[in-house]
């Protein structure tokens, strides 16, 4: 058996199934935003949160379990991760749920990493570091608590979503810059 892949292959390596579910966690962004500007249906939108979080999970082990890695999500799973966390933030401060501050760090941080690599045009994105899955996974939980906290007598929970969010901002900062200095070098 040949484990070379044919041209066939190589030009549909983007036809795998984590590269659909990170499409259709891009896709869960504009209900999600719709929902929070709307203040509707808290708890759909607490479970378009979860689901929009745990499909970032799903999609890289599924990827790695099925041997379907591919240059295609490489390159759209942190794509649908920055650009649905900046757009979520952004629905949460519109909605008075989170501080400006937060989404500014995070939407500036992302916009000039993207700038830079369009520019610098590696050959690949950096790899995603310790601290950068870290963040990412902090900054998702305080998004979700922050949904947990616009259930009715959930507040608190949601404060507590806040802080944790600023803590993420602060590390997406940090992972920021490290991700700078690494796409400048090349």
């Amino acid at each position: 058996m040949n484990d070379v892949p044919t041209e066939s292959e190589k030009t549909r390596d983007w036809a795998t199934l984590p590269n659909a579910i990170t499409v259709l966690r891009l896709l869960l962004v504009v209900p999600i935003i719709v929902l929070l500007i709307q203040n509707a249906a808290p708890v759909l939108t607490l479970v378009l949160l979860v689901l929009f979080g745990v499909s970032d999970w799903v999609d890289g082990y599924l990827a790695r379990r099925l041997g379907q890695t591919s240059r295609t999500g490489a390159l759209l799973d942190p794509f649908a991760d920055r650009v649905g966390v900046a757009f979520i933030a952004c629905g949460f401060v519109i909605a008075g749920h989170l501080p400006l501050w937060i989404a500014v760090v995070v939407v500036g941080v992302d916009l000039t990493l993207g700038v830079v690599y369009l520019v610098r045009r590696p050959e690949q994105m950096p790899p995603a570091t310790r601290l950068g899955k870290a963040r990412t996974a902090i900054f998702m939980t305080g998004l979700a608590l922050i949904g947990l906290g616009i259930l009715p007598d959930l507040g608190v929970i949601g404060v507590i979503g806040q802080i944790i969010c600023a803590v993420g901002a602060v590390l997406h900062l940090i992972v920021g810059f490290g991700y700078l200095r690494t796409l400048v070098r090349r």
